[in-house]
């Protein structure tokens, strides 16, 4: 039997010894206490946003985003996994804001999976932070969530997997500004701020991307990341990120 403790609360986990945790590179990150505290994502979501929805249709905010010349078509599909409820929003709190930085490899496989899922082939690259923010918090959340699709995590992974895509840094963060968590939803979409700029010793011309970020929320964000990367050569762009709020 596997024994660890859970990344959140700090109490034991355990897994019952099978083929499975046999070739499982870890046991469980997550006790079940905590597992039932999160509300996974599935069933009908919007067709672009991943928002969860009655009918697989494309939900108001993603009409609105879609009706604008600027922002059509940038963003091809978000997968979200979990909803940003009161469980999440307090880890992904302590995560960031605390600097409880172990509690993101909670969610390394749930990531991993969703890549290859859902965009495999695709080169991740994860929402900067700017220098400042970087040093107040001493680790990227997005770039831990980005890293673990480049690593297989257990035996038969490493057996399936034919390539490992490697994480490319192609967007820059020069502004420090205020947090995106303090601002209003109006606030983030009207923004004239252009928070990114490309990163000139990378080349992304040609390929198709997958941007990582923690939260979804009007999605604003990616959509400025995507136009970057569009503009410097981007084919495809779709993301995945940890929460839908």
């Amino acid at each position: 039997m596997l024994m660890s403790n859970c990344l959140y609360c700090g109490d034991s986990t355990e897994a019952l010894s099978s083929w499975t945790t046999l070739f499982s590179s870890s046991a469980p990150t997550l006790c079940s206490t905590c597992e039932n505290g999160l509300t996974p994502i599935t069933g009908t979501v919007c067709s672009i946003c991943g928002r969860p929805r009655i009918a697989e249709t494309i939900c108001e905010d993603c009409k609105r985003w879609e009706a604008s010349s600027q922002w059509k078509g940038l963003l091809e599909r978000n997968y979200s996994l979990y909803v940003y409820n009161e469980r999440m929003k307090d880890m992904i709190a302590r995560w960031k804001y605390r600097g409880d930085a172990v509690i993101g490899q909670a969610f390394y496989r749930q990531i991993h999976t969703a890549y290859v899922t859902h965009c495999e082939g695709c080169t991740p690259v994860p929402i900067p932070l700017s220098r400042e923010r970087l040093e107040e918090r001493g680790f990227n959340q997005a770039e831990m969530l980005a890293s673990s699709i480049g690593a297989p995590l257990s035996f038969r992974e490493k057996l399936r997997q034919h390539s490992t895509p490697t994480v490319q840094h192609a967007l820059l963060r020069p502004a420090h500004v205020d947090k995106q968590s303090k601002k209003s939803r109006q606030q983030r979409i009207s923004s004239e701020i252009h928070p990114f700029q490309f990163n000139k010793k990378t080349s992304i011309k040609g390929k198709d991307i997958v941007i990582l970020d923690d939260i979804y929320t009007t999605g604003s964000t990616l959509r400025k990341a995507a136009e970057v990367l569009k503009t410097h050569g981007a084919e495809k762009i779709c993301s995945i990120t940890l929460a839908r709020g």
